[in-house]
């Protein structure tokens, strides 16, 4: 299937995902969703996570703001996604930064059993045991780490028989056996706050309307993100305008 044929997917099944995410960037999550016709639900309790896990299409972890008590949340509603053979995403951020987040990353994949993995470069070679400069915050630590993000995304997807996307200044994502790439974006796109975290809850919501083709629907959320940054840039008054930029990304996800 095309990218269009993706896209109208999800805007025909609208699927529902449940986004354990992080809480800096909830609302641009929700609002990513709806724009591409999807439907977000968020929680933070243990027992209604695993009660709407249970409902869901989707479900995303993303360990941005992770404590212990959210960690065993995320179990709950993996185990109950699981039974249902729904697919978990893991967003794994910040994962090369501390010690807590390579931990509750590892024990998510152990646990959860994610049917996809998105990080940034950095993120997916921590999760490989690959040493290399400690990750600054939530962003990749270096340029030379992303210059072997389609290996380390291969190697990731062979040892845990799933889906891996890697983002960076070209996408790749791989399920071990067939690979891909996404070229394009804008620069602007880093200069905002969740549009990793965004991409994550879209790529879910892919996956979720067209599970026949895990991967090409990853593919697919990557280009469209890519193309919505690239269309929001083109638009824009007046250089760095962020603001602007921001509202044009929604309303380009939104007609794309």
């Amino acid at each position: 299937m095309t990218f269009a044929a993706h896209l109208a997917k999800v805007r025909e099944k609208s699927p529902l995902v449940l986004c354990l995410t992080n809480f800096v960037t909830v609302t641009e999550c929700a609002n990513a969703l709806l724009a591409i016709g999807a439907s977000p639900v968020m929680s933070l309790s243990k027992d209604d996570a695993a009660e709407l896990a249970s409902m869901a299409s989707a479900l995303v972890l993303n360990i941005g703001t992770i404590d212990a008590g959210f960690l065993e949340t995320m179990l709950a509603a993996a185990q109950a996604a699981n039974a249902r053979e729904i697919p978990v995403l893991l967003d794994p951020v910040g994962a090369g930064a501390t010690a807590e987040r390579l931990r509750a990353s590892r024990r998510i994949l152990e646990e959860a059993r994610p049917s996809i993995v998105r990080g940034n470069a950095s993120e997916i070679r921590a999760l490989l045991d690959i040493g290399g400069p400690k990750q600054k915050g939530v962003d990749a630590a270096s340029p030379e780490e992303g210059s072997h993000a389609e290996k380390d995304a291969h190697s990731l997807a062979v040892a845990l028989n799933t889906v891996v996307a890697v983002t960076g200044k070209t996408d790749h994502a791989t399920d071990g056996r067939k690979s891909l790439s996404v070229e394009g974006g804008s620069e602007l796109l880093t200069k905002l706050t969740g549009t990793g975290c965004m991409l994550s809850a879209m790529m879910a919501a892919f996956v979720a309307a067209n599970p026949q083709e895990p991967l090409d629907a990853a593919g697919s959320a990557l280009a469209l993100l890519k193309k919505a940054g690239e269309r929001a840039e083109s638009g824009l008054t007046r250089a760095l305008a962020l603001g602007e930029f921001k509202s044009r990304l929604f309303d380009n996800l939104a007609i794309a």
